[in-house]
């Protein structure tokens, strides 16, 4: 790994989280394998579940500026693509709004568990509130990305089947709309990992293992600094 890109990607909050996330989870992962595999759990096993669990909940301080960066999407508009239309811009408002309500309950729910004292509340019905709306913003990029590789996928035929056009602008577009897709279909896939894993705590029983949760949870964590960090310059 290159020392000094790797400083650069982790200055950024964001980054940072992932970076932690992987961490996190990939403990997890490893712990409720180590106990899936000796049919109980060990000193090692707790030791890397408590991690990740530590980890979790101070990824919990990172995400406090998550309003202001959505109401500034909402806003601005900065969560779109340069060539998204109207449609795929309102789905995108619509996350915007999602979010502006994850994260003040997420928030609320992170006093009650840090600080039972300060408020008496049930921490854990606000963390479910805020799964619901995390859900919908999952739900709304599926639909918004499914959209886009629609639409890609229609200008990729236009492209193909165009005469009038210089070959070398044919194949310069049709390089960047396969890279766009690609890095589209990389979203989808942590889309898939991220919807069962937001219903699951959505739910007071939940409706997955554990052990998968925390599997799911670090193949999206994986994919995704995998991805920030290949195109990050």
């Amino acid at each position: 790994m290159d020392l000094e890109k790797f400083v650069r990607y982790s200055s950024g909050t964001l980054r940072t989280d992932k970076f932690a996330k992987t961490i996190g989870y990939g403990c997890g992962s490893i712990g409720h394998l180590l106990a899936i595999a000796a049919h109980k759990d060990s000193d090692v096993s707790t030791g890397l579940k408590q991690i990740s669990s530590n980890i979790s909940m101070a990824r919990y301080v990172i995400r406090f500026t998550g309003a202001f960066e959505s109401y500034d999407a909402l806003k601005n508009g900065s969560w779109c693509y340069g060539d998204d239309d109207k449609h795929i811009q309102q789905i995108v408002r619509l996350q915007a709004y999602s979010m502006l309500i994850y994260y003040p309950l997420e928030h609320i729910s992170y006093v009650g568990y840090v600080a039972p004292k300060l408020i008496k509340m049930d921490a854990n019905w606000y963390m479910r509130q805020s799964c619901w709306a995390w859900t919908a913003y999952v739900a709304l990029d599926i639909y918004a990305n499914q959209l886009r590789i629609i639409k890609l996928n229609k200008r990729e035929k236009e492209l193909l089947g165009k005469k009038d056009i210089e070959e070398e602008e044919r194949k310069r577009e049709l390089t960047s709309i396969r890279k766009r897709r690609k890095e589209l279909y990389f979203l989808q896939l942590r889309n898939a990992c991220f919807f069962p894993t937001c219903l699951h705590w959505s739910l007071e029983r939940g409706c997955i293992p554990e052990p998968l949760v925390q599997f799911l949870c670090f193949i999206e964590a994986i994919t995704g600094f995998w991805r920030t960090w290949v195109n990050f310059n």
